[in-house]
């Protein structure tokens, strides 16, 4: 059953939603579908939530609707298109409503604030579908784009610039990793700047070019002070158009890269180099000799030209030489604004990263109890023998979640739950990791237990000779820590470690009978004393 109802304050702009009531629906599980408007297409998002900053994905439809090219030129959202957003909409229903999804939120953007009719078409829409549509200012899409990418990608400490490139504008906020400082809207969206500057040839000339890049230019301009007044130190992009020219440069930089690791490119970077070759190859080629490339989405081949020189000009005017991609935006951010509202799901947890690994965690059975000692053992003895590794809080931080994660393989079965870890981490999205970080954590959870990490384990062999390094360093230490709770009891209090020339001695403070541990140390010390050169004992304290 589908009624429109007025929603329930929880700190929401938003006066209606759309209610689907599903009568099999568990009532623990809070669903949500997000369904964005786009000038370029409609996509939409089913999530259930796991915390405030995490969710699973249950399903991602998108259809490329060009709403905002008829826009462009007729200034009103015509027949045609009315009956296409519409049937997409009323799809789209159905889909959420078959996941069990307790709300839908349908936003409109850019073309939707162009259009002349737009009022009459939302209630048109609402009338058709029973689907409430609300039509969203610039500043409160880039609010909600900027959630989604805060929560997406690690900031590192640092103010950064994010940009979102959509069919009818370009969004560019700042912030830190918990607040937005800046945001503006600007008509700079690759449909509309094709619609304005093509029209209909098949390729630029020198002269589009020229004339494209004075029009962006000119209109950021105007804003290149202040938001330079913030001093961001790094750019972060999302949506299609910026997500598809890095994933055509890694294609270029990657020529036999496997195609599975170009599915996720959240938190990977592409420096402007690589953006610039192959941005020439796209500016200079036909459409045909487009569609060619490697990494382009064929939806996009004409409107991939100007992207190119959006992010260019912007990357030029702002001085940065590289580009770090974020997979969320308007949808995931919607999801997010609605979670917030749930006290039932915060858990005070404020770290992408952390929120991520625990989201996994719940999602596969999680023995908490042991998997948290392991965590604390494994800091412990990282703390304790920095003079033997020399790694950093960076890769301290990585052992703390590869400690969290070791045992989810046992969800799937206790035999070789290992190799199971290794799967589920792999295959889970975990937010705020770049590739090669998710890389170690797998590799964390594929070796804490037996054998020795080699390039025959695909994860493992994507990574650079240091990274390989610091993987099996940490996989020692892990090893040692899981030890240590063999018992799954948590009888260890806290450890101390004597270090000697070829010689340490791990001294516990133990409750009660702790001889599995001391079975279990036996058994798994070797890894870590042929990687550091020494030989490990226990002691009592």
């Amino acid at each position: 059953m589908i009624s429109s109802v007025s929603r329930p304050d929880r700190g929401s702009s938003f006066s209606k939603i759309t209610e689907i009531v599903n009568p099999n629906q568990q009532e623990s599980a809070v669903t949500i579908a997000a369904l964005d408007l786009g000038s370029n297409s409609f996509h939409l998002v089913v999530a259930r939530a796991v915390s405030e900053m995490s969710f699973d994905v249950l399903l991602k439809e998108k259809m490329m609707i060009r709403l905002g090219d008829a826009v462009s030129k007729l200034g009103y959202i015509d027949e045609f298109h009315i009956k296409l957003v519409i049937d997409s909409i009323r799809s789209f229903r159905t889909l959420a409503e078959s996941l069990g999804a307790g709300e839908l939120v349908a936003l409109a953007t850019s073309a939707f604030r162009d259009a002349e009719n737009s009022s009459e078409v939302v209630d048109l829409i609402e009338d058709e579908t029973g689907v409430s549509v609300s039509v969203i200012s610039g500043s409160k899409e880039a609010e909600l784009i900027f959630k989604a990418i805060s929560t997406s990608v690690s900031f590192h400490d640092e103010v950064v610039m994010c940009a979102d490139l959509g069919g009818g504008s370009l969004e560019l906020m700042i912030g830190t990793q918990s607040e937005l400082l800046w945001a503006h809207s600007f008509n700079l969206g690759v449909g509309r700047l094709t619609a304005k500057f093509l029209q209909r040839q098949d390729e630029l000339s020198a002269k589009d070019i020229q004339k494209m890049r004075r029009f962006i230019h000119e209109t950021l301009l105007p804003y290149q002070d202040v938001a330079s007044s913030f001093s961001p130190a790094a750019l972060v992009g999302s949506s299609g158009s910026l997500l598809n020219l890095g994933r055509i440069a890694v294609s270029y930089l990657r020529p036999n890269i496997d195609p599975k690791l170009l599915e996720d490119l959240n938190q990977v970077s592409v420096k402007r180099s690589a953006l610039k070759l192959t941005g020439r190859k796209i500016i200079k080629s036909n459409a045909q000799e487009r569609l060619a490339i490697p990494g382009l989405d064929p939806k996009r081949v004409d409107i991939i030209q100007a992207a190119v020189l959006v992010l260019d000009e912007l990357m030029q005017m702002f001085g940065f030489k590289a580009i770090t991609l974020s997979e969320w935006a308007l949808r995931e951010g919607i999801i997010l604004s609605e979670l917030e509202g749930y006290e039932s799901l915060s858990e005070g947890i404020d770290s992408i990263r952390h929120a991520s690994v625990m989201g996994v965690t719940k999602r596969f059975a999680w023995n908490s109890f042991h998997a948290e000692q392991v965590a604390k053992l494994a800091l412990a003895l990282f703390d304790q023998t920095v003079s033997l590794h020399g790694m950093s809080e960076t890769e301290r931080e990585l052992l703390f979640y590869g400690a969290l994660l070791h045992d989810i393989g046992e969800h799937i079965a206790m035999e070789d739950h290992d190799r199971h870890s290794a799967y589920l981490i792999e295959n889970s999205l975990l937010r705020g990791f770049t590739p090669q970080e998710k890389w170690v954590l797998v590799c964390l959870g594929r070796f804490h237990r037996r054998g020795n990490p080699k390039p025959d384990f695909a994860p493992f062999d994507r990574l650079d000779a240091d990274w390989q390094s610091m993987v099996v360093k940490l996989a020692g230490i892990l090893r040692l820590a899981d030890a240590l709770d063999r018992s799954h009891e948590a009888v260890v209090n806290s450890i101390r470690v004597a270090i000697e020339k070829d010689h340490i001695t791990i001294y516990l403070d133990a409750d009660g009978d702790f001889e599995l541990e001391s079975f279990g140390l036996r058994r798994k010390r070797s890894l870590f004393e042929q990687t550091f050169g020494t030989r490990v004992t226990l002691g009592l304290d």
